[in-house]
């Protein structure tokens, strides 16, 4: 059985910053993501060999999405990517840092190619929801907005560039900000007041949590990792390319293609009812009494008729929409669960 990263808050203050995260707009502070840059003549073509994505024809001011894989097509980070001017700059989830630089470096022989931390010198805010765009217009004005996901456009500056990434990832509007950190209260300080101005609010982990588990967005490390191969997460067309060149755990990955054979996939999914869940809760999926699947993550979603989803491996012979799915929560009481569909990338 699988402990379930279960959120479920019901203080005030967490449904409201909810609330703006879906209908207006919510200031989010993410310094403790991990970030890192890679300089040198040979940074693209090293990255390309380490990545599942074709990152070879990125110009400058595009982005991509792409996993980390070790040896076993085990997924270890999902990355990021941004093509700067003279370096690409990766950005992942908190306190992998040491282990993404570890695992680069472990791998360059004679490469032109220095692997960087940048985060006492930048750090990284967010605007969330649909109101992001009029916010960042109030306070970077006559600035030209990136339109395509993971675009983005430098804003020269003295004290450093700031970059303005289009990053949704609660499933609406979205834009980060990587500035440097001279200027970071200051600029803090303008977009908290424009987003009040708008009706918005600062966002903390939490709310953040619900609205990205009820767009369908799986998260390193809860919902994918090391224990699962990139094809089980379900987001293959999304970071995986099957042209490109080789690259670490490429041959596990192809022959899984071609042989089109996976014992389980990450799926969201629906609680009929909410579950009751404790620390030290274990939630696992049956059909009947034969055990097909493990939650990772879920979350309880505000409203005036709260829902339950979550995210959870289940066996392949158990996919179907029309399975019976149930599981047996903290309280001993059994709840129906009905598939969702796959994970998304925003």
């Amino acid at each position: 059985m699988s402990k379930i990263c279960w959120t479920h808050d019901r203080s005030d203050d967490v449904r409201v910053q909810y609330e703006n995260l879906v209908s207006t707009v919510g200031l989010i502070d993410l310094d403790q993501r991990g970030r890192l840059c890679l300089t040198g003549a040979d940074r693209a073509s090293f990255l390309h060999g380490q990545i599942t994505q074709d990152t070879r024809a990125l110009a400058f001011g595009q982005g991509a999405f792409a996993a980390l894989a070790d040896a076993k097509g085990r997924i270890q980070a999902d990355l990021t990517i941004y093509c700067l001017r003279e370096e690409l700059l990766l950005d992942f989830e908190p306190g992998m840092t040491s282990m993404v630089q570890q695992r680069l470096e472990h791998y360059l022989v004679s490469e032109d190619v220095t692997v960087l931390d940048p985060s006492s010198l930048y750090t990284l805010l967010s605007l969330q929801g649909p109101s992001s765009e009029p916010v960042l217009r109030d306070v970077l004005q006559d600035t030209e907005m990136p339109r395509q996901a993971r675009d983005f456009i430098e804003v020269p500056g003295e004290q450093g560039p700031l970059y303005i990434c289009c990053r949704p990832r609660c499933g609406s509007h979205g834009f980060d900000l990587f500035l440097p950190r001279s200027l970071a209260d200051a600029m803090h300080a303008q977009l908290e007041a424009a987003v009040l101005s708008k009706g918005g609010c600062r966002v903390g982990p939490r709310a953040l949590e619900m609205a990205r588990i009820e767009a369908g967005v799986p998260r390193v490390p809860v919902d994918m990792g090391p224990d699962y191969l990139v094809q089980e997460t379900g987001l293959e067309s999304a970071v995986v390319s099957f042209s490109k060149g080789c690259y670490i755990g490429q041959e596990v990955i192809s022959r899984i293609r071609s042989q089109g054979k996976l014992n389980k996939s990450l799926r969201r999914v629906v609680f009929h009812s909410i579950p009751e869940v404790t620390a030290e809760c274990e939630l696992t999926l049956y059909v009947g009494d034969k055990r097909v699947g493990v939650f990772t993550s879920g979350a309880v979603i505000p409203g005036k008729t709260p829902r339950a989803l979550g995210f959870a491996y289940i066996k392949r012979d158990f996919l179907d929409p029309s399975t019976p799915l149930r599981c047996r929560d903290a309280s001993g009481q059994d709840i129906d669960v009905r598939l969702l569909g796959e994970p998304v990338v925003l």
